[in-house]
């Protein structure tokens, strides 16, 4: 993956459920002369399991990747420019709306970055703008069947399934436009409006890929 990366890029590794790896993080990319001013946060977990089997050890580990590495790395982009300002794009997932019972640390995780990412855009305002897409049916997890993949498809206004680049559209569009902040664009195909055309999802399949 890393190989692929443009010249100048450096590719950097870090856990992010520790506490101390995002400050870590901008501090290795200072080491290699860079000064990052655009954060997009993707970094999560995709825990399945019934909320009954669920440890508390699994929840604070899904909260700390999906929900607390955004706030640290967030905030620490605005310490290290200041004034300078930035952006901040955070991914989110339609878990935070929809709370799928099969993911519940994940799905509280994902309303927590919804929140977080309108409370940073008020808390840093004006200098930064931070922003939040959606997905829906993209990315299905590895193994998914062809009539999985079709079930996923037949629930979504559009009827397929979403393709990466289509994230990375919404993602561009957040970039370049410097009057969005506060803003989650979602890019689920109507995915969460399907129930509403009288096709009512059964409760044990409520799970959406990635």
């Amino acid at each position: 993956m890393a190989a692929g990366l443009p010249t100048r890029a450096v590719a950097l590794g870090a856990d992010l459920r520790d506490s101390t790896a995002p400050a870590e993080l901008f501090e290795r990319a200072a080491e290699r002369g860079f000064q990052p001013d655009l954060l997009v946060h993707a970094a999560a977990s995709f825990l399945r399991k019934p909320v009954l089997e669920t440890s508390a050890a699994e929840w604070d580990e899904v909260q700390a990747l999906n929900l607390r590495s955004l706030f640290l790395l967030g905030t620490e982009l605005a310490r290290r420019r200041g004034e300078a300002g930035g952006d901040i794009i955070a991914i989110a997932d339609t878990a935070a709306v929809e709370l799928w019972p099969s993911h519940v640390a994940h799905a509280v995780s994902k309303a927590g970055v919804v929140a977080l990412v309108r409370a940073l855009a008020k808390a840093l305002a004006p200098r930064y703008r931070v922003n939040a897409v959606m997905p829906g049916p993209v990315l299905p997890p590895e193994g998914t069947s062809a009539a999985e993949l079709d079930a996923y498809a037949s629930r979504t206004l559009l009827q397929r399934i979403g393709a990466p680049r289509h994230i990375v559209q919404a993602v561009l569009f957040l970039a370049e436009c410097d009057f969005a902040t506060g803003t989650v664009v979602e890019v689920h195909g109507g995915s969460p409006l399907w129930r509403g055309r009288g096709h009512p999802l059964p409760e044990a399949d409520r799970v959406s890929p990635r």
